[in-house]
């Protein structure tokens, strides 16, 4: 029944959507995305179903942009956009980043450095909670990028959720949901320099000028960002009731039957040398950040407007000679760690085969415009003013589980919803907490989207990060965002048509979150799955 939904679907879907946009804009970018998504979903073959809609893209493309390709576009998949995807400067720093902290974390197993960590954390992860904690409030610790909190919080933390037998699902989902929502909405990150510009473009091009500062229209927006701290409250809501329902309750009822004499026991040496290197890599990648950045401004600005691509190679580098320093010291050879070396990057190879493809396949994506399109679709749309936050949101949820990307959603959304916005801005209509919300609900769609998509860049980091496999990952978390989607969509909804304090709103929430997981937690669980 399942497939037949999914399947159902995807030949409705073109048909709902081509032929509304303007101009050039089509909908039939929405085949390959779905085709990409649904075949992953019902086969759990990542690699091939990425490829499938990478091909059905290009051939797409080339019927309808560009009919000068070789082989009705099939050529353009490896030599354009594969290629293109390992090319780009920024995914090139990605593999190259995962690469170095994969051989770092390999090379500080084997020596023992982990096992010693684990040993030190045991005084105070001495029971499932404690460990689940420590790993949610270390991504608020890594806050200031989601790459970098994903593959370090992702890489420490999973012999220790090992030990006490916490699903790889699990501790994926934590990893994955303490990333992004922590990293768009800090003050202070990799993401917020580009949030400002492109607010600040926004408002530029409606030469709007009563709003203020693009950064204070940020700050602003941050308390009507329902989804990014709606899913940090419901994780660790989770976490506290020590319950979990749907497809995670089945994963972590398996893990629980492992003994423990499955978990690899290596040798230990001093915590200090699993710690040391991983704050070596925080403070350079953040130094990073900051030295590439607009230094005249002072710290806030350098940060925001830094390069992290930069930041993350020079820490994980970094990271990675001093791991390769300690191991010399610790008594092993060059050799070793050389073979060691090798060895993490061998364990990376399957994610990063889906994260390049991933890649590809976004690049296809954006050359058929459908985020383009979608937004399109809103800008087009007549709704009250009201109810634009609520729209946008949903469009952007749908942007970003289509492409895989919240930039990309961010970058085509806000200059279309501030232009939407600010339409009604002489009418009695206007509120600027609706404004606000409007520009917040671009960022959490965004999130909650990218969340959800299993062509995400994070989503498939998350699941290298931990071990975890990918699929299970995608649809094990799938459940958790949709419901605090949901609760998202409420809240929105009680704020911008309602007028409803804020401070209610969040405590409606919070409640809502709770009584949700009271009883769906409550329920009983085939383990079978059946």
């Amino acid at each position: 029944m399942k497939r037949i939904l999914l399947l159902g679907c995807f030949f409705v879907s073109p048909q709902l959507f081509a032929g509304t946009g303007t101009g050039d804009l089509t909908g039939y970018g929405i085949i390959p995305a779905l085709l990409a998504i649904f075949l992953a979903i019902c086969t759990k073959q990542v690699v091939i179903s990425l490829i499938t809609g990478l091909v059905s893209g290009s051939i797409i493309h080339s019927l309808l942009y560009d009919s000068e390709t070789y082989f009705f576009g099939i050529d353009k998949v490896f030599d354009y956009y594969l290629l293109n995807s390992i090319a780009d400067g920024g995914h090139a720093s990605i593999v190259l980043f995962s690469l170095l902290i994969g051989a770092s974390i390999h090379i500080m197993t084997k020596i023992g450095a982990f096992n010693g960590l684990i040993n030190w954390l045991s005084k105070y992860a001495k029971s499932k909670r404690s460990a689940l904690l420590i790993t949610y409030f270390m991504g608020f610790f890594v806050f200031f990028d989601d790459y970098a909190n994903t593959l370090v919080v992702g890489n420490t933390m999973q012999r220790i959720t090992d030990r006490f037998k916490i699903s790889r699902e699990k501790l994926a989902f934590i990893v994955d949901a303490t990333a992004a929502p922590i990293a768009s909405i800090a003050f202070v990150s990799t993401w917020i320099g580009y949030e400002i510009q492109l607010i600040k473009d926004g408002l530029e091009s409606a030469n709007f000028i009563d709003s203020g500062s693009a950064y204070g229209v940020f700050l602003n927006s941050v308390p009507y960002s329902f989804y990014p701290i709606i899913i940090l409250f419901f994780v660790l809501i989770l976490i506290l009731t020590g319950k979990d329902f749907g497809l995670m309750k089945k994963f972590e009822l398996k893990q629980s039957e492992i003994i423990n004499s499955e978990i690899e026991v290596v040798k230990s040496i001093h915590p200090i040398w699993a710690i040391l290197p991983i704050v070596i890599l925080l403070f350079v990648t953040l130094f990073g950040i900051y030295a590439t950045g607009n230094t005249d401004s002072g710290v806030l600005s350098a940060i925001q407007t830094g390069d992290c691509y930069k930041g993350l190679i020079w820490g994980s580098s970094s990271c990675f000679v001093i791991v390769f320093i300690i191991s010399l010291f610790t008594k092993n050879t060059i050799s070793e760690n050389v073979n060691w070396m090798f060895e993490g990057f061998k364990s990376l190879l399957p994610a990063l085969t889906i994260l390049i493809l991933a890649w590809g396949l976004n690049g296809v994506l954006e050359d058929l415009k459908l985020g383009e399109y979608l937004g399109d679709i809103m800008s087009s749309s007549n709704v009250p003013f009201c109810v634009i936050p609520v729209t946008t949101f949903i469009i952007s949820s749908i942007v970003a589980f289509s492409t895989g990307s919240s930039f990309s959603t961010m970058g085509i959304l806000i200059p279309i919803v501030i232009s939407v916005c600010l339409s009604f801005y002489a009418t009695e209509d206007f509120e600027f907490s609706v404004f606000y919300a409007s520009i917040a609900s671009v960022l959490s769609g965004a999130v909650m989207g990218d969340h959800c998509s299993p062509i995400s860049d994070t989503t498939v980091l998350s699941s290298m990060a931990t071990g975890c496999n990918h699929i299970n990952h995608v649809s094990s978390q799938l459940t958790y965002c949709l419901v605090s989607g949901g609760v998202a969509v409420f809240l929105i909804l009680l704020h911008s048509m309602f007028s409803i304090h804020i401070g209610i709103v969040y405590a409606v929430g919070i409640s809502l979150i709770w009584l949700i997981i009271k009883l769906l937690g409550s329920l009983r669980f085939n383990t079978t799955g059946k």
